[in-house]
């Protein structure tokens, strides 16, 4: 049996050997995020630098900036979803300076995921947001993320560390104090934390605290910074140690401007053996460059005892560049946030979004850009403060988008540092992005395709088609009667390009042959941009085309006839052609045989029907042959059987074409050519005859160019002419005409080949006729005007030129006539004259400087007779006298009592009876000037001035008119001369603005308790006295009466709260100043602003302490008495003891007393520790006391005690002599497992309980059966 025990024994500690390898499994399963990618889905590289240099393995940097560059690859199978995210675990040596979240880019622009930093890890966490790009772009996938790290707070320094850089590699570096420098002279900067506009530099000169005179210190700040900050600064005598450091001096620092200032150490530019820290700081106000993220700020330090000054070039890395430099100056802002859409690509202008102030109002409205960009336009400060702003997107209602509803809120800050407003924003949340989503509808296509059966109709469901994808049958269908074929309803849920296949299946009809081919849709499924996809289908056309056929019937052979009439036919020498008469298409072509026949190729037939041909012999250019144009038809009518074979029959062939043969004519054009000496040849002019013999054959008259051609001659036969041609004498006056007379002759033979030929000899002689005209001669003549008085003869005097050559002069006669010479001409031509009259200097004439163009042709009249026709002719010159006209200039003078007079504020007008003849508006200095008058002629004017009335607020208009006299005269020589009274009238208006009131209020804060309305009593004064007083209200808030204000000013009030003698209340003692600026807004309304309102009193309550003393009581049964000490208690507050005590002799326990300082509820237990006397049986209860501490509302906390000094009761029992009988067995309470945290160990413990209680009854049954 024991041999059986042992074997069970065995056999359970396998089973638990087994459980124990499962265990494992139970316990480290635990859940792993789907969307988080495997190091086996990607190939992380790293790139490491600092300061854009490559870290070098061995190396020993200080407190740079480390820039980690990673680029995640992922092979072509490997799929990103939105979600998905890897994590870089940063090497413990390094840390995180900043959380950050940040929009990654793909090379074209589009955003494809987020980089967050997180300090409390220090990861950064790269997740994708554009799964279409990637699914667009599946090859060579890749995410970029760059981001800054620096040495951990507990590297030390000088010491290498052995660090491993995930996708880098393993380096070995050393910290380094950082600014161990040689020279002694270094500056730095550092990113603001709290605000990343402004940049903390620190310049350290003299290090090591050498003894310099002549000391100046030059900082030069570059464009795109601005000085933000007062220069302060300490002198130090060890830069390693705090002691004897001492303030830099302010009147030793001369700011120039906001770029640069300078520095004389102790005012007379020495450092004796010290050396000096410099600290200031600057806005950025220009974007930061985004590839080295740095920016630069250079110092120059001139000494007495360097012979050339010690620059030393100090750079910022830049952690953040998010809202940098939004602005173009620093008093400017432009707020910007980011818009991303999920489900689509961004488009450029596709959202709106409002930039309100904090009263709701709109300030502007803008749209995105193509990168997700929203930019307002930059807001310009002009007054230090506090300014929000709230951005909220516009709800437009596209369909398929689903808008964020969210609001951001950004408030710009804008402080005056050394007279320059400097502002920056800032966001409550860091994103600054509104995220829509889009979702289209999903899309529905039938795809349909034709079947045709060529020779014979087509039978309902008599062909069957399949609809495949991927070589999976989708759906099969057969025809209709029509060949239709349609396939069941296709839908799409997303954007995607699919493939599909339709073909038909083969089937064995009779003499059917079935299209083999598969034709493949591509379905392209796009979004169309209003929420719905669209599926279309690459081709909607789809044909497949069986065809019966029987077979060809026996080819036939189709001739024709050829004959010639003229001559011997010769073989080959006419072709003709066998067409289709209805496509007019060519199926053969034969030649002649040289007996005349014909033969066509034979023609093959396969198919049944009525066929026409046509045969036509095709024109040849064989000369002196007419051919044969008729056309023929032949008809052939093929039949099928029946029996799957036609059979062929021809009607009309064989028909016969007929040429003939005959010579072709010929003829002769003869020419001759006229000239005409003297002036230009004109065309028909002169005429001819052509005669052979005395009979005119023909006439003809001479073209332009002299040629003279007569009709042609034509000839049918052989044989020779002589023909003579001759001018026909005409009567033009000065030609003389040519009488010669020539002869031409014509010889016409036959070449032998059809063709007549004509040969002419003395063709083309030539007559000349000779003309000359006589002279012709112009008068040009003027006409002279004079308006204001008579005209005299010989006054004024005139000249007539020919370009620049004076060709004659001439006076006016009384009558105003002025004629020059005559001009005589002996040729033809064109002659253009300019008259002009000479200037004079009668007083009160104005002369005419007028210049006139008179034109002569001279043409000759073609009758021997040159004629001169002059154009603009005796053209008129008009002088006049008249006196000069004059002018006036009328004024007035505008006065605004009550504030300065503004130029442009109001208008006057100028009126002669009802009509305005002019409109002035008054000048800074209160002139008004309306334009001038002018006057032509005497006479005299009254005019009135009046004040057009206007709606300026707080204004009261002067309703006066003034009149104003001009009287303008002739002074006798000439000239008009305006004289004016009564000018320059004054306009008085009067300014008066409005009152205002302001509330000046406080907030009441009562740490300790709750605050009670009217608690507490505060005074409001002006100086020394009281103007108001308020006590504060439940919420906290104090509200003083409003103050009205009658006139502009400057009021300082102080608010202080009234002690009082609340007990436990501790009163706040300050006093707040606020500052009321009143100020005449220049439209009739005095406007009060208010400085530091509503300061804040916080008033503290502490209640005092109390305390409570816990007893009990013990007592001791039996026949034992009660010593001091006997017995030990506990007092537990939990499970924890927070007090021992042990019995007095008379039975009391004490334990010491448990201070209370603030109100709440206390349960503890008095519990007995058990001894070991075998003789006592010990109380073990366990006695409940509450302790409830409460404020009595007057600073005194009291306690209400409940079960204090519970009666604890041993009893003691004499040892009897008798033999102790068996204690029984007793219980121990239950222990429960440890919990681990873990859910997998329940099942371990579950399992192991099974086990263990399985093998406990095994044993136990194994040694029950021993």
């Amino acid at each position: 049996m024991k041999k059986r025990t042992s074997k069970l024994f065995h056999g359970l500690m396998a089973l638990l050997l087994v459980v124990s390898v499962f265990l494992p499994a139970l316990r480290l399963n635990g859940v792993v995020s789907a969307a988080e990618k495997t190091e086996s889905e990607y190939t992380l590289t790293t790139e490491p630098t600092i300061n854009t240099n490559r870290l070098v393995d061995h190396a020993k940097y200080g407190e740079g900036k480390f820039y980690l560059k990673t680029t995640y690859a992922f092979p072509d199978n490997v799929t990103l979803n939105n979600g998905d995210f890897m994590v870089y675990h940063v090497p413990n040596e390094f840390k995180i300076e900043v959380d950050s979240t940040t929009d990654l880019k793909a090379p074209n622009g589009d955003t494809i995921a987020t980089l967050t930093t997180e300090k409390a890890t220090n990861t950064a966490k790269i997740t994708v947001t554009n799964e279409e790009y990637f699914k667009k772009f599946n090859e060579n996938k890749q995410i970029v993320a760059s981001f800054t790290v620096v040495w951990a707070d507990h590297v030390e320094k000088n010491k290498e560390y052995e660090i491993n850089i995930p996708g880098a590699g393993v380096y070995h570096l050393t910290r380094i104090v950082p600014d161990v420098d040689p020279t002694g002279f270094t500056k730095w900067g550092v990113q603001d934390s709290d605000d990343p506009n402004y940049v903390n530099w620190r310049i350290r000169v003299n290090r090591y605290a050498k003894s310099y005179t002549g000391v100046n210190i030059q900082d030069t700040i570059p464009d795109g910074q601005v000085l933000a900050s007062e220069i302060t600064g300490y002198y130090f005598p060890d830069w390693e140690n705090g002691y004897g450091r001492t303030k830099l001096d302010s009147a030793h620092v001369q700011v120039t401007d906001k770029n640069h200032f300078s520095i004389t150490p102790n005012g007379d530019g020495t450092l004796d053996h010290k050396g000096l820290f410099i600290l200031y700081r600057t806005r950025l106000t220009k974007p930061v460059d985004q590839v080295t993220k740095r920016v630069l700020n250079n110092v120059s330090v001139t000494t007495n005892e360097e012979a050339q000054p010690i620059d030393f070039e100090g750079f910022a890395p830049i952690t953040t560049t998010d809202g940098i430099g939004g602005g173009a100056k620093s008093d400017e802002v432009a707020i910007e946030v980011t818009k991303k859409l999920e489900g689509k690509a961004l488009e450029k202008d596709a959202f709106s979004f409002q930039l309100l102030d904090d009263k709701g109002n709109v300030l502007q409205t803008v749209k995105n850009d193509e990168n997700g960009k929203v930019k307002f336009e930059a807001i310009k400060y002009k007054e230090a403060g506090t300014f929000k702003y709230t951005i909220k997107e516009v709800n437009d209602n596209k369909p398929g988008y689903t808008y964020d509803a969210n609001v951001l809120k950004a408030t710009v800050t804008v402080e005056d540092v050394l007279g320059e407003k400097l502002a920056s924003v800032k966001f409550e949340d860091s994103k600054k992005e509104f995220t829509n989503t889009y979702a289209a509808k999903e899309a529905k296509l039938q795809l349909e395709a034709k079947k045709v059966l060529n020779g014979k109709a087509i039978e309902a469901g008599q062909f069957e088609f399949e609809l495949k994808e991927n070589g999976a049958v989708l759906h099969t269908v057969s025809n209709d009667a029509n060949g239709k074929i349609q396939f069941p309803e296709l839908k799409f849920t997303q954007e995607e390009t699919r493939t599909f296949t339709i073909s038909e299946k083969a089937g064995d009809v009779a003499g059917v042959e079935y299209d083999p081919n598969a034709y493949e849709v591509k379905v392209v499924v796009k979004d169309n941009g209003q929420g719905q996809l669209v599926a279309t289908p690459d081709t909607k056309n789809i044909t497949f085309t069986n065809v019966y056929k029987a077979k060809p019937a026996k080819p036939i052979i189709i001739t024709a006839t050829k004959v010639l009439n003229g001559k011997e036919l010769e073989a080959d020498k006419y072709e003709f052609e066998l067409k289709e008469k209805e496509s007019d298409k060519v199926v053969a072509t034969a030649k002649n045989a040289a007996d005349g026949t014909v033969t066509f190729k034979e023609i093959e037939f396969a198919t049944a029907g009525d066929y026409t041909y046509t045969i036509t012999e095709k024109a040849g250019s064989e000369k002196g042959v007419t051919y044969d144009t008729a056309k023929h038809e032949v008809k052939v009518k093929v039949t099928d059987n029946g029996q799957g074979q036609l059979e062929a029959a021809v009607t009309g062939d064989n028909p016969t074409f007929t040429n003939t043969y005959k010579a072709a004519t010929t003829s002769a054009t003869i020419t001759a050519t006229k000239v005409l000496e003297g002036k230009a040849l004109e065309a028909g002019k002169y005429e001819f005859e052509l005669k052979e013999g005395d009979k005119v054959i023909g006439t003809a008259t001479n073209a332009a160019d002299g040629t003279v051609t007569f009709e042609d001659i034509t000839y049918t036969a052989a044989g020779n002419h002589t023909y003579t041609i001759t001018e026909k004498a005409g009567s033009e006056k000065g030609v003389t005409y040519d009488t010669a007379k020539h002869e031409v002759k014509v010889a016409v033979t036959d070449n032998g080949a059809g063709q007549l030929v004509a040969t002419v000899t003395d063709n083309n002689p030539t007559f000349t006729n000779t003309y000359k005209a006589a002279s012709a001669k112009a008068t040009i003549t003027a006409k002279k005007v004079l308006n204001g008085k008579a005209l005299e003869a010989g006054k004024y005097e005139f000249e007539l030129k020919e370009g620049e050559k004076v060709v004659a002069t001439a006076t006016n006669a009384a009558d105003g006539t002025v004629t020059f010479e005559d001009i005589t001409y002996t040729a033809a031509g064109d002659h253009t004259y300019t008259i002009t009259e000479k200037a004079g200097s009668e007083a009160g004439v104005t002369y005419d400087e007028s210049t006139h163009k008179v034109t002569v042709k001279v043409t000759d009249n073609g009758a021997g007779q040159l004629v001169a026709t002059a154009t603009n002719n005796n053209p008129t010159f008009t002088n006049t006298y008249k006196a000069a006209e004059t002018k006036a200039t009328i004024t007035a003078t505008k006065v605004l009592e009550g504030k300065a007079l503004e130029a442009g504020k109001y208008e006057f007008e100028l009126k002669e009876g009802d009509k305005v003849v002019a409109t002035a508006k008054n000048a800074a200095d209160g002139t008004v000037t309306f334009e001038d008058i002018k006057y032509a002629a005497a006479g005299n004017h009254t005019y009135t001035i009046s004040e057009k009335a206007g709606s300026e607020a707080g204004v009261t208009y002067d309703t006066a008119k003034h009149e104003v006299k001009v009287a303008v005269t002739d002074n006798g020589q000439g000239q008009l001369v305006a004289t004016v009274t009564d000018n320059n009238p004054t306009f008085t208006n009067t300014y008066k603005a409005a009152s205002t009131t302001v509330n000046i209020t406080a907030k009441k804060v009562l740490e300790g308790k709750a605050l009670e309305a009217g608690k507490y009593e505060f005074e409001l004064k002006e100086g020394n006295k009281v103007i108001g007083t308020a006590t504060n209200a439940a919420d906290g808030t104090v509200a003083f009466e409003a103050i009205k204000y009658a006139a502009a000013g400057e009021h300082t009030y102080t608010i202080s709260e009234k002690a009082g003698s609340e007990a436990g209340v501790t009163y706040d003692k300050s006093t707040h100043n606020v500052t009321v600026n009143v100020t005449d807004n220049g439209a009739g309304q005095l406007v009060a602003t208010v400085t530091d309102n509503n300061p804040t009193f916080t008033n503290t309550y502490v209640a005092s302490s109390t305390q409570v003393t816990f007893t009990a009581k013990k007592v001791l049964n039996g026949d034992k008495e009660l010593v001091k000490d006997q017995f030990k208690f506990e007092l537990k507050e939990g499970d924890k003891v927070i007090g021992t005590a042990t019995n007095a002799a008379d039975g009391t326990v004490t334990f010491t007393a448990i201070e209370y300082k603030e109100a709440g509820e206390h349960t503890y237990t008095i519990t007995e520790v058990k001894g070991n006397d075998e003789n006592i049986k010990y109380d073990e209860n366990s006695y409940k006391v509450t302790v409830t501490v409460t404020d009595n509302g007057a600073g005194k906390l009291v306690t209400t005690v409940t079960g204090n000094n519970p009666t604890i009761t041993n009893t003691y029992t004499a040892p009897s002599e008798e033999k102790p009988k068996e204690d029984p067995k007793g219980e121990q309470p239950k222990r429960d497992l440890p919990n681990t945290g873990g859910a997998d160990f329940t099942v371990f413990s579950t399992i192991l309980g099974l086990v263990l209680a399985a093998l406990a009854g095994l044993v136990y049954r194994a040694k029950k059966v021993d």
